[in-house]
């Protein structure tokens, strides 16, 4: 027998979603489809850009955005606070990235007016999710940062540095941020079957997906790529998959650099270039294909890419910086090598692909790092928590107090 759930909370999330192809919108799907199998009502609150073919259930994209996903409303935060309060949640949650908010160059300012309304209006609990936290904010971040986290009643970070670094930047240590980790799926790979769609049987895979960023350093793997090859052997192959973003400048000027660096490349015939917008069942089956995920990025703040391979169960060779160096440090699921150090890179994706045992045990990790630490129902299970701890605090503050008396 079927027995309801004592606490089922209503849940406002505020964020991108498919249809629109983003990590966020794959992040909030996933976070959600957790969530409702706890048992928790999720309802969506998106962009135009967001509206599938078919009417869905508890999705509203009543943000209308331009092409280049801008916002072209000045009163968007009205028409957000409105459909929210229509729906009478237990608790909001902002998925928050600077270029999701941009109405009129105004670095996302806009969304601190709803986080004032609800704030002074409501008794709603406000959470918000920063998925661009770096060890040094600039000034707008940093004004950002401390404005929203006292205008609402928790900030979440997914790396424990984000949160030990922000005090040094916004000059207070905020008692509201928490930790709580990107999530993974829980899946078997079909190494096998993804292998034949894309004709790799029999080979060894290095691989980079993504979206094609000056920031990712695609072109520094391709570039030591021939002296790689000719250290793992002939079965050697390349695969670099994704696209510029849809309204990316600077993708757009990345993308013709970097493959024309494939192109020139002393050993393009072992190179598989896979052009798109991967749907998250594609990007899987390509994944899937990896022996070995190369992140060589110069900035990034965590990144969803590395705990899509962990659970694949693809080892990782990442930049020591931030978040990657945290994450394959305690997984123990790859390795890390300096900023910019193309030699260093060259020597550990080699290495790690010639020894196939520490191979396999570095994939074993990373598949053991996932079921303890990443499943989706641990992050959603901590987020429940921490919600379940807001309404608690809110409904405290309530609770009329007794008058003490003098005698």
């Amino acid at each position: 027998m079927f027995v309801k759930r004592r606490f089922e909370l209503k849940i406002v999330m505020v964020t991108s979603w498919p249809l629109r192809h983003c990590g966020i919108a794959t992040y909030s799907q996933d976070l959600v489809r957790a969530l409702r199998r706890e048992g928790h009502e999720v309802h969506i609150v998106t962009f135009s850009d967001c509206r599938g073919r078919h009417k869905k259930k508890f999705v509203h994209p009543v943000l209308k955005v331009k092409k280049n996903h801008e916002l072209r409303e000045a009163g968007w935060d009205q028409k957000l606070f409105g459909t929210i309060a229509r729906i009478k949640p237990d608790v909001v949650h902002i998925q928050h990235e600077y270029g999701m908010y941009i109405y009129d160059d105004d670095h996302s300012s806009g969304l601190l007016r709803p986080f004032f309304k609800w704030k002074v209006e409501t008794e709603i609990p406000i959470v918000v999710t920063y998925h661009s936290v770096y060890t040094v904010l600039d000034r707008v971040e940093a004004i950002y940062m401390d404005v929203a986290l006292k205008l609402t009643n928790a900030g979440v970070v997914h790396e424990e540095y984000q949160k030990n670094n922000l005090p040094i930047n916004i000059g207070r240590v905020p008692d509201n941020l928490y930790v709580i980790p990107h999530g993974a799926k829980d899946i078997v790979p079909r190494r096998k079957e993804a292998r034949e769609e894309y004709g790799l049987q029999g080979k060894k895979v290095v691989g980079v997906i993504g979206w094609w960023e000056p920031n990712k350093g695609f072109e520094r793997v391709v570039k030591v790529w021939p002296r790689i090859r000719k250290e793992i052997g002939p079965k050697a192959v390349l695969v670099v998959a994704g696209d510029a973003r849809p309204g990316s400048s600077s993708g757009q000027i990345y993308k013709p650099k970097l493959l024309k660096a494939i192109q020139r490349n002393k050993a393009m015939k072992s190179i598989r270039v896979i052009t798109g917008s991967f749907s998250p069942e594609e990007y899987d089956r390509i994944l899937s294909t990896f022996d070995l995920m190369v992140l060589p990025y110069s900035r990034a703040s965590q990144s969803g890419n590395l705990a899509h391979s962990f659970a694949l169960g693809v080892p990782c060779v990442v930049t020591a910086m931030e978040g990657l160096k945290a994450e394959v440090e305690n997984s123990k699921a790859g390795l890390t090598v300096p900023p910019g150090d193309d030699v260093e890179l060259m020597h550990a994706i080699a290495h790690i692909m010639k020894h196939d045992e520490l191979r396999k045990r570095y994939a074993r990790n990373a598949a053991k790092y996932v079921t303890r630490q990443l499943t989706w129902r641990i992050v959603a299970n901590k987020h429940i928590a921490l919600y379940q701890k807001l309404i608690a605090a809110l409904a405290e503050e309530r609770r009329p107090k007794k008058k003490e008396s003098p005698f």
